[in-house]
């Protein structure tokens, strides 16, 4: 029996949505099929819950297994076979090959009515790291503050426990920049979200989940990271949409308020 794996952050369940033929596929059977979900950010499981063929999907939440697997030193293909033999599933009969321009659909309850609206994804899944410093989230907020459109700022809490057990996801709060033409959504689920990146015109924020989400859907992206970053200084797949003439990709010290408002401004 065919089955399809999602594991890891919500950025990487999004890529496999985006590029592999597992979710095409998970959206035209007719037959009940195994789906894997083996994610860090526990909401992710919400794309396939709430799928319009979710009748037919025999969902494993495994997100548990994975951080065991990842602790005990697993990696990459290692740990979808540890995740698969968990499970009882072959992984030899995993869904692989590309999506091939498939356009993946994403259902949900709370869909928000907007369109041509920026969202704003101010924090990551590794909150220690990756997430605007405060100072740079309010610097942005004053920008967005002065467009002539919605502004949705995305935030979810979580607990993230890491290798070591210290904490490096929990609260994300920005409840602060509430007003105007600014919109805080901080129980959004991931299908809404990810349409609300859909209808939208652009993305800005951290290097996180909703940042691949828009550059595969074309979207323009004011994206920040921290100096050095690795994706960034030796390019991995993460990083695909980095050279693109609608990305403007800074360092934090390096972010501009007036260079964010004229990219802003262009689209």
């Amino acid at each position: 029996m065919s089955a399809a794996l999602f594991a890891a952050g919500l950025g990487d369940v999004i890529r496999v949505c985006y590029q592999n033929a597992a979710y095409r596929v998970l959206s035209e059977t007719t037959q009940p099929m195994p789906v894997i979900l083996a994610s860090h950010n526990p909401y992710s499981i919400e794309i396939f819950r709430h799928h319009r063929n979710a009748k037919n999907f025999i969902l494993y939440d495994l997100a548990h297994k994975y951080e065991e697997f990842f602790n005990a030193g697993l990696r990459g293909v290692d740990i979808n076979r540890a995740l698969c033999a968990f499970a009882g599933v072959d992984h030899a009969q995993l869904i692989r090959g590309p999506a091939n321009g498939h356009v993946p659909v994403f259902d949900a309850p709370d869909d928000v009515a907007s369109e041509g609206h920026i969202v704003f994804q101010p924090f990551a899944g590794n909150a220690s790291y990756r997430s605007l410093p405060p100072d740079l989230i309010e610097k942005a907020a004053q920008v967005l503050r002065t467009l002539p459109c919605r502004v949705f700022v995305v935030t979810r809490s979580y607990f993230r426990p890491g290798m070591k057990g210290k904490t490096i996801h929990s609260v994300e709060d920005a409840r602060s920049l509430e007003g105007g033409n600014i919109t805080v959504l901080d129980s959004l689920s991931v299908p809404a979200t990810l349409n609300l990146i859909k209808k939208s015109r652009a993305y800005v924020g951290s290097w996180s989940s909703l940042q691949q989400a828009a550059w595969f859907e074309n979207k323009p992206v004011a994206v920040f990271y921290p100096a050095n970053h690795h994706d960034v200084t030796q390019p991995t797949d993460y990083a695909f949409g980095m050279s693109r003439a609608s990305t403007l990709g800074r360092e934090y010290s390096q972010m501009d308020a007036a260079e964010l408002a004229e990219f802003l401004h262009r689209w």
